[in-house]
């Protein structure tokens, strides 16, 4: 059984402040919406958290117990912004924690480590990029958010029938008031039906649990650690997005990320199966320089 841990960049409101092509969309949230999905095996589980939280212990120091755990929570904004504060003396907020890693040299110790944990368990990773001023465009009316889970559905179960056989799957999220109300309102299945391939080439959505497993942070130990991951792979892919291919910096772990990326079942390529943009673009960003 594969454990998909799921996590989301940018925001679903169709309100927002950079737009393409040159014209304005108003203020307030972002021009993407991602969401990503880092899955591995149910054996790893265990192994894999508690590497986690020993690279957080070895790197953050006594921060990483002492403190509360969102003091030292591994994000992709937090790195980016310990990154700028480091490189150009700037001042971003950053948790309490991360001042024990206020330092050039710690913050590539912990790049390393993190990287390093992608290329030793190799995770399949997917995420779908939702283009939301490609939807105004096309006033098409639809839902950045059930996009986004319809993509990721049907691109896990494809790969799942096709290049993973005889593999079942379930997500795990963080609690989010609107994702949950999305799926207990019965819209991810109007939406999947929707927006799915259809015919021959229709996924097999058996093999996936019908919604995630939602946890409650307070309680978790294992699955609180794992969701760090594909917050990595969210921030990642939103910049990878924005600027057209690689993202430049070592904080975006992109050299890590990338070969994790699910190969497309017939193209053996990661765009269109592990990294997907909605509505399709025709031409993908290259994934490496």
């Amino acid at each position: 059984m594969l454990l998909f841990y799921v996590d989301e960049s940018g925001g679903t409101s169709m309100t927002f402040r950079e737009a393409p092509r040159g014209r304005s969309r108003g203020s307030g949230a972002s021009e993407y919406f991602v969401l990503s999905a880092v899955g591995i095996h149910d054996s790893s589980r265990e192994l894999l958290a508690l590497e986690l939280r020993a690279i957080k212990e070895r790197v953050f120091g006594a921060a990483a117990t002492d403190r509360p755990w969102g003091d030292t929570e591994i994000k992709g904004s937090y790195l980016a912004h310990l990154d700028h504060n480091l490189r150009d003396g700037a001042h971003d907020w950053l948790p309490p924690g991360y001042a024990a890693v206020y330092d050039l040299n710690r913050m590539n110790e912990l790049l390393r480590d993190v990287g390093q944990l992608f290329a030793k368990f190799r995770p399949l990773v997917f995420s779908v990029v939702v283009d939301k001023g490609a939807i105004l465009d096309a006033d098409s009316g639809v839902n950045p958010l059930g996009a986004a889970y319809a993509r990721l559905y049907e691109r896990v179960a494809l790969t799942l029938a096709q290049v993973n056989r005889g593999e079942g799957a379930i997500f795990i999220a963080d609690q989010q008031d609107e994702h949950e109300a999305y799926f207990k309102s019965g819209n991810l299945t109007r939406d999947v039906n929707a927006l799915s391939t259809k015919g021959r080439g229709r996924p097999n959505f058996d093999l996936l649990l019908d919604k995630p497993v939602w946890i409650d942070p307070k309680l978790s130990t294992w699955d609180k650690e794992l969701i760090q991951l594909p917050d990595l792979v969210a921030y990642a892919s939103y910049a990878w997005y924005k600027a057209g291919g690689p993202p430049r910096g070592n904080h975006y772990l992109w050299d890590k990320i990338a070969p994790c990326f699910a190969a497309h079942w017939n193209t053996t390529k990661a765009q269109g199966g592990g990294i997907t943009v909605y509505p399709d673009p025709g031409k993908y960003p290259p994934i490496a320089p």
